[in-house]
């Protein structure tokens, strides 16, 4: 694990639903750490939370299904938000053959495991102005769907759209920066701009170089105990995460 950040820069992380895009100092010069969890074991859910809860850092967490470890996140040191993490892929894909099994049904049974979210990324980001007005009934506030890649030289930074919903752009995914070799930002960046990182615990678990070794081990992606001799013992998604922690402490 690593050594706990120093209280001085704790303070540099922050959880999604703080963000008030008109006051500048919820999110300029922030790091808002989050976790796409994505039906992933629990003993590689668990090892994420480890690593999180031992820097005792903020972070947000986006869940995808029922899980006792909801509540190990929620008890996170540091501070942490639990949002919601819904997958509409059956919907668009014609999976889904019982009409009562639409987006309001997805939404309703993710809003059943967490009490009161108002964070929200959908699964493969998907989203709709019509999506966007339920999530708002639904009482999600800020919705991290807008992915502007690190150096495409836009300045991203959190805005609002009608009834009061925050968009939230990230920066960085850890699947997404394999596909495009995206760099990561420098200490200096981190310590400056507005940065919101996409993590997933099964790319931590493996500490991912490339979606081939991803791919080839979905196999083992329920059997952590196999699935554990196939982590990369380089740089990797892992070893990102554990850098970016560090750069605090």
């Amino acid at each position: 694990m690593i050594s706990p950040i120093k209280s001085e820069y704790i303070k540099m992380f922050s959880h999604i639903s703080a963000i008030d895009p008109e006051a500048e100092s919820t999110w300029r010069a922030k790091i808002f750490l989050s976790f796409d969890v994505d039906w992933a074991h629990d003993q590689v859910i668990e090892d994420t939370i480890k690593i999180v809860k031992s820097a005792g850092v903020e972070s947000t967490w986006f869940v995808t299904h029922d899980t006792p470890l909801i509540q190990k996140i929620q008890d996170i040191s540091g501070g942490t938000e639990v949002g919601i993490h819904p997958n509409f892929n059956p919907l668009l894909d014609g999976a889904c053959i019982n009409p009562g099994d639409g987006a309001e049904k997805v939404l309703g049974d993710l809003l059943s495991l967490v009490p009161g979210p108002r964070a929200i990324r959908s699964h493969s980001l998907t989203q709709s102005e019509r999506l966007v007005d339920q999530f708002r009934v639904a009482g999600l506030t800020h919705i991290s769907n807008c992915f502007l890649p690190y150096g495409c030289g836009i300045d991203a930074k959190p805005f609002s759209i009608w009834n009061d919903t925050v968009i939230v752009p990230h920066c960085w995914q850890d699947n997404v920066a394999l596909k495009m070799h995206l760099p990561f930002p420098s200490d200096v960046e981190l310590h400056s701009g507005f940065h919101v990182f996409d993590f997933h615990p099964i790319h931590v678990f493996l500490n991912t170089e490339n979606l081939d070794r991803y791919e080839r081990t979905r196999h083992l992606h329920q059997r952590p105990a196999e699935l554990i001799k196939h982590r990369y013992d380089g740089e990797g998604t892992r070893t990102r995460l554990l850098a970016l922690l560090r750069l605090a402490s």
